[in-house]
């Protein structure tokens, strides 16, 4: 092989290698940008996601009137969804460390000047309260009210509820004597404000 032919061969070779690494180059450069882009994107659709939960409850189903509440262990997952700000922001306080499991249910359609809301939530691992909320246009919290109650400890004691327009029955259930259960109805009514009233019976 002569020298011209070597010559040949060396640029072949050199030319080629330069063709590989800035093909892997540009490939790197590709999918870190594409990686980048992409990143960013589902940053942009968490924070998206995160606002839209934030200003529930606007996307919450709204249940037209009269309703009744029973919500017990079997069912409060089967339906509303997981809070993800909306009570933070309204400072709701349960009053309760071990509360946990914090669920929006739905909206009632009592007033156009406040937002009436039930949510849910569990008081360690055998207590469930239903509460129905008022809320005001300023997001501050008006009025609440325990309209449903499970417990599993001793599956004796339970709370639900008949909301209509005008009232609302709570009945408070007692099991511990399962022959004769004690039954007990109080009746709320919802003025203007959005404060709940107790009734005389």
């Amino acid at each position: 092989m002569n020298t011209r032919s070597i010559l040949i061969l060396i640029t072949i070779f050199l030319f080629t290698a330069c063709n590989s690494q800035n093909e892997k180059e540009t490939t790197k450069t590709s999918l870190t940008t594409t990686g980048t882009a992409k990143d960013s994107s589902h940053t942009q659709t968490d924070k998206e996601i995160s606002n839209v939960e934030t200003n529930l409850p606007g996307s919450l189903i709204e249940r037209n009137l009269p309703i009744t509440d029973s919500t017990t262990f079997d069912n409060f997952e089967k339906f509303g969804m997981r809070d993800k700000g909306f009570l933070k922001r309204i400072k709701f306080d349960p009053r309760r460390k071990d509360a946990t499991n914090f669920r929006l249910n739905y909206k009632i359609p009592f007033s156009e000047n406040f937002t009436s809301v039930v949510l849910t939530y569990k008081g360690g691992e055998n207590e469930l309260f239903t509460i129905l909320l008022t809320v005001d246009k300023n997001d501050k919290i008006i009025d609440k009210l325990e309209i449903a109650y499970d417990e599993i400890a001793e599956s004796a004691f339970g709370k639900t509820s008949k909301i209509e327009k005008d009232k609302i029955v709570v009945t408070s259930s007692n099991w511990m004597n399962a022959e004769k259960p004690i039954f007990k109805d109080e009746t709320y009514v919802l003025d203007k404000t959005g404060k709940f009233e107790k009734m005389k019976n």
